[in-house]
């Protein structure tokens, strides 16, 4: 008897020449997958952080729009008015920034605090954010600035 070479059907032999062409396309949907995981998490804690700035910013201006005394209040027609002195303004912006922080800013600055208009005190404020992890795909860090507005209502 001769013996012939046992043929291998064609769609087995394509199945062995394919063996472990799954492994890189696992490999490069587990590291896609993995780098929208860390990118929403970046993007989470910076919106964090700008609420938390946000929150911030809307107590000193708050705080800087109460800055008046009584001796500041006009009276216009029938309603009291107070009027804001940019100085005091300013000067009681620091001080909440300041008692805020509790002695340790985090990278917050005061950018402004004015009062356009005698009444109403707009407050600027900038703030440092850094990614949870360091990675080539963010920067390293962003500056936040924000705005709020506080106006004086007597009733």
């Amino acid at each position: 008897m001769s013996e012939h070479p046992t043929r291998i059907p064609d769609g087995l032999q394509r199945m062995r020449d394919e063996r472990g062409s799954v492994l890189p396309l696992i490999l490069v949907f587990l590291m896609i997958g993995l780098t929208t995981v860390y990118v929403l998490a970046a993007a989470t804690s910076l919106s964090i952080e700008r609420k938390r700035l946000l929150t911030i910013a809307d107590a000193v201006a708050l705080s800087a729009s109460e800055s008046f005394s009584a001796a500041d209040v006009a009276l216009s027609g029938d309603e009291l008015t107070p009027v804001l002195d940019p100085a005091a303004v300013s000067e009681r912006a620091v001080m909440t920034l300041e008692d805020l922080a509790g002695g340790a800013p985090d990278g917050l600055t005061l950018d402004s605090a004015t009062t356009p208009d005698g009444v109403t005190a707009h407050v600027v404020i900038t703030g440092h954010w850094t990614p949870p992890l360091a990675h080539a795909l963010l920067p390293s860090g962003l500056d936040i600035t924000v705005s709020s507005d506080a106006r004086v209502v007597l009733s």
